[in-house]
């Protein structure tokens, strides 16, 4: 009886130090370093801003679909968004002009690595579902994220959760 007891009590307490991690890692800021095609990009260089990071290909429909919905947001300055290709810049290249055009500025539009999973389970997409977006806060923790297309609901929703009790974004 007193080895089991041993057991459930260290089970327990190993249990709670992993979801004291797994709540102190949400509210990481998160990185990286990508190329624009010209240069490469830091996450953490750019100016302290709500941001959306969407991950797509444009193989997958639902991805292209929400990428006008993100573009407007990006130009009436709602929130940064960068746009995360996860193919090789030629099939980026390829994309329709409807979806080109979503991609040029405001959006920043980056190239992911050859292998993804490792980006997109740090950005809290262990299973590689596309599209994925989530919302940084303005020091860069994740505050809102969704596998699959997102629609101005859960946008508008999302950027609201995100803004601080100040209204900063």
């Amino acid at each position: 009886m007193f080895p089991l007891r041993i057991s459930l009590a260290l089970l327990a307490g190993l249990l709670g130090c992993l979801a004291v991690n797994a709540r102190e890692t949400a509210k990481t800021p998160l990185d990286f370093e990508l190329t624009d095609g010209r240069e490469f990009v830091i996450l953490s260089k750019l100016p302290p801003r709500l941001t959306a990071v969407n991950f797509w290909r444009a193989d997958c429909p639902p991805c292209v679909r929400e990428l006008p919905l993100l573009a407007t947001s990006a130009r009436m300055g709602t929130l940064r968004v960068v746009a995360v290709a996860l193919q090789r810049p030629a099939e980026t290249l390829a994309v329709p002009a409807s979806v080109s055009q979503a991609l040029s500025p405001p959006l920043l539009s980056l190239h992911g690595p050859n292998e993804p999973r490792g980006l997109l389970a740090r950005f809290g997409n262990p299973h590689g579902v596309l599209p994925h977006t989530v919302l940084l806060d303005r020091l860069r923790r994740p505050c809102a994220a969704h596998s699959g297309e997102i629609d101005a609901a859960w946008l508008e929703a999302a950027i609201s959760q995100c803004t601080d009790e100040t209204g900063q974004k």
